[in-house]
This record gives structure tokens, C-alpha cells and sequence, in this order.
């Protein structure tokens, strides 16, 4: 038998490692996408309403009669009347068509499911490290947590690229996942703070 052939324990929990951790950076990137996508389709949704409120308001028939009767002829306040029509019923088709709260809320599921699946992965690293579970038992962590993610990911709505690029802006340069160990003491009691001064610490 090929003593290379084998990986050794340190070499093969150290391979195991280095796959959880690219996975783990994987579900977070997913998980902030999904985050920064409901974002959008909040705005959207919020943005709709507004113009399908103010097109309902002008178009309400003896406001809009009496202002464009005063500022144009009949003809041209004709045409107005029905092109304001027409964008009221556009706007009514757009909210049938584009139901971005309905699409703002599965994103909002999705990210919530992805964002215990990145807990999962974190603590599967931690366990790793901390050498508290063998090789054998962090696999089949790894392999159950994969199959919740491949059902996560099959049911979850897409994304677009605007909003991976505001997650990866988050990520990368906001260090939106990320906490010093200062952010990190002040969120937590006195006596489970690493520093001992922060409690102390007026700044």
C-alpha cells in the first residue's frame, strides 16, 4: 500500500476545512445577495405605489376636468384626459405584472433560510478548529447542511446582477459580516467581554 496515497488526520481535516470555509463564503455572498435584492424590490415596490397614487389622484374625473379645461381647448384636454387614462391603466397592469412586494418577501425567506445555513457553516468551522468533532462526524454535518442548501437554492427566486454587485460593495468594503473585537465586546455583558477595560472605556 502507498503510504502517499492516504491523506493524513491534520491533512485531511485541514482539506475538510478549507472546503467549509468556501462554502461558508459562498452561502454568505448568496445570502447578502438575497438581502440586498429584497432591498430592491422594496424600493420598486414602494416607487410603484407612489406614481399609481398620484395618477389615481389626477385622474380623478372632475379635478383633472376642470384643470385642463382652464389651461388647454377641448381638443387638447381631450387627448390629455386619455393619455392620463391610459397611464393609470398601465400602472394598474404593472402592479399585476411586476409584484415586486410578493418578490421582495420571497427574497426575504430565502435570505433568512440562507442566513441559518451560514450560522450552521460557522459553527461547523468553529467545531473543526476546536478539534471537538472527528472528521467522520463534520462530514456528515457538511453533507446534511448541503442538501438543505440544495433545497434553499432550488426554491429560491432569482437574483439579478445589480444586486450581487451591492452585496459584494457590502461584503468587500462595508465588512458587512464582520465586527472588531471592540463592535464585539460592547454587544455583549461585561463579564463575557474580552477586554475588561471596555466596560470602562467612555469612547
Amino acid at each position: 500500500m502507498d503510504n502517499n496515497s492516504a491523506a493524513s488526520p491534520n491533512e485531511d481535516r485541514a482539506l475538510l476545512l478549507a472546503q467549509i470555509r468556501e462554502i461558508y463564503g459562498r452561502i454568505a455572498y448568496v445570502h447578502k445577495t438575497h438581502e440586498k435584492q429584497a432591498d430592491i424590490c422594496s424600493d420598486l415596490d414602494r416607487r410603484q405605489r407612489r406614481v399609481k397614487v398620484v395618477l389615481t389622484a389626477v385622474s380623478s374625473g372632475a379635478f383633472l376636468a376642470s384643470l385642463v379645461g382652464l389651461l388647454l381647448d377641448k381638443q387638447w384636454a381631450a387627448l390629455v384626459t386619455s393619455f392620463i387614462a391610459v397611464l393609470v391603466s398601465a400602472s394598474s397592469l404593472g402592479d399585476k405584472t411586476f409584484k415586486h412586494g410578493e418578490e421582495m418577501q420571497q427574497h426575504r425567506d430565502t435570505a433568512a433560510k440562507l442566513w441559518n445555513l451560514r450560522e450552521s457553516y460557522l459553527s461547523l468551522i468553529v467545531d473543526l478548529k476546536a478539534s471537538v468533532s472527528s472528521a467522520d462526524e463534520i462530514r456528515s454535518r457538511r453533507d446534511s447542511l448541503q442538501k438543505t442548501a440544495e433545497k434553499v437554492l432550488a426554491d429560491a427566486p432569482r437574483t439579478t446582477p445589480k444586486a450581487y454587485v451591492k452585496a459584494q460593495e457590502g461584503l468587500k468594503f462595508k465588512e458587512d459580516l464582520t465586527f472588531t473585537e471592540r463592535e464585539i465586546d460592547l454587544l455583549l455583558p461585561v463579564q463575557l467581554r474580552n477586554r475588561k477595560e471596555a466596560g470602562n472605556d467612555s469612547e
